[in-house]
């Protein structure tokens, strides 16, 4: 009795995450519902859809039709009519195609409402925060790199598989990398992922490893202009801590010349 509890609760809870995940791809929650129901079902009728999805079959078949029109699910014209829901991995895929059109829809749209006529400010600095923030500053900053990308890093949480992967190929578009770490699982990370790349140990930021509060995350110089530098900070929330960075994509920053030369010395020693 108690693991048919305990499996009931862990569907509803999985039924819960899908219905809301599909609601990020536009359907509504009758649809989202209806499909999943359809899903467990594989196919059903109306009444059949309803029950499963606690959804008013009034609202069967308007969701039914949208989910159609979506390529989500195929009507058998019976009596009563059936509906077969396509597999996951078919959803999955076309819902996949679906955000790739609308990206590549937006990545030509966007650039065109930029203004040709403004220029960045020379040595402008901008702030952010935010692990995920910061570690994709990082992955696009090295995937803008033309000849050298200088990394210095010691937490693992900033060096997710997007920056590996801009790192991957920048070496393989022929630009020279090197990246220094206090640890020695991050260079042994990088020296599996990124064999081509010079990776090296560094201690000029740090004391110790595990990095103490507050210190300096990471340190990354491109092309000798380009220059992110993010440290671990307090938040209001005890114990809760976040990175925090400052960056600058002009080499006529101070701060990139005040950091060339101390970040090519601590890597290349």
């Amino acid at each position: 009795m108690t693991n048919n509890t305990t499996t009931n609760a862990e569907t509803d809870t999985l039924v819960e995450e899908v219905v809301g995940t599909l609601r990020t791809f536009e359907l509504t929650e009758y649809e989202a519902k209806c499909f999943v129901a359809l899903t467990r079902l594989r196919e059903g009728t109306a009444k059949e859809v309803s029950d499963v999805a606690d959804v008013p079959r009034a609202r069967i078949y308007d969701s039914m039709d949208a989910l159609q029109d979506r390529g989500l699910v195929s009507v058998q014209e019976s009596k009563p009519r059936r509906f077969r829901a396509v597999s996951p991995r078919e959803a999955v895929d076309l819902l996949e195609r679906e955000c790739r059109s609308r990206l590549d829809r937006l990545g030509t749209a966007l650039p065109r409402l930029g203004s040709p006529n403004r220029t960045t400010g020379a040595g402008e600095v901008w702030t952010m925060e935010g692990e995920a923030a910061v570690a994709e500053r990082l992955a696009t900053l090295v995937a803008d790199a033309d000849s050298e990308v200088l990394l210095a890093i010691a937490v693992d949480e900033l060096l997710n598989d997007d920056l590996v992967d801009a790192l991957a190929d920048a070496v393989d578009r022929g630009v020279d990398v090197v990246i220094g770490s206090p640890s020695g699982s991050i260079r042994e990370r990088l020296r599996e992922a990124v064999p081509d790349a010079d990776v090296v140990e560094t201690w000029t930021w740090w004391d110790a490893h595990p990095i103490e509060a507050g210190a300096v995350t990471s340190v990354c110089m491109v092309d000798g202009d380009a220059l992110l530098v993010s440290a671990d900070a307090e938040t209001e929330l005890p114990g809760v801590r976040k990175h925090r960075a400052i960056w600058t994509d002009s080499a006529e920053a101070p701060v990139v010349g005040l950091m060339r030369p101390l970040l090519s010395t601590a890597i290349h020693g």
